[in-house]
């Protein structure tokens, strides 16, 4: 599941022309700025799951979308339309429903610039059944000599 949204979010973001910088080795290279600008990185930041059945769950997941650019405004190469673009792809053309949450400038020195852009994603994950699951579950008193103990059986 996170690997599809990971792919999809990517396929998204390279389809409007900007470079996807691949996960980093070490924490402490996460949020250097790249020597190739204007790119992106991905990062899933929280998973939530919410039951909905016994092997299904909704799932709610904060990810962002951090921008590596040298320019504002400039046409083609300016953090805003790369902005507007991302979220425009991320809404519209992934299998999950992807909510934008805010837009942030995260770093900037010397002509370089970076913006956190954070998104919502919701979907559902189905557990893969590989054995037949359990169904039946007892649990009764059993008295042995003058103790009393549970005791669960499980079936299937």
């Amino acid at each position: 599941m996170l690997l599809e949204l990971e792919k999809q979010v990517t396929k998204a973001i390279e389809d409007i022309g900007l470079k996807v910088l691949p996960i980093v080795e070490k924490a402490t290279e996460l949020f250097t700025i790249p020597k190739l600008t204007p790119c992106a990185r991905i990062i899933v930041e929280k998973v939530t799951f919410s039951p909905i059945s016994a092997f299904s769950f909704s799932v709610d997941c904060d990810f962002s979308v951090f921008l590596f650019f040298r320019s504002l405004r400039e046409k083609g190469q300016g953090a805003y339309e790369f902005i507007e673009s991302i979220i425009s792809a991320l809404v519209n053309k992934t299998y999950f429903n992807i909510t934008p949450l805010s837009i942030e400038l995260f770093y900037h020195e010397s002509g370089e610039f970076s913006f956190r852009i954070a998104f919502k994603a919701n979907g559902r994950y189905v557990v893969p059944q590989e054995e037949e699951p359990l169904t039946t579950r007892i649990t009764y008193f059993e008295k042995q000599d003058e103790n009393e103990e549970f005791v669960t059986e499980v079936s299937k």
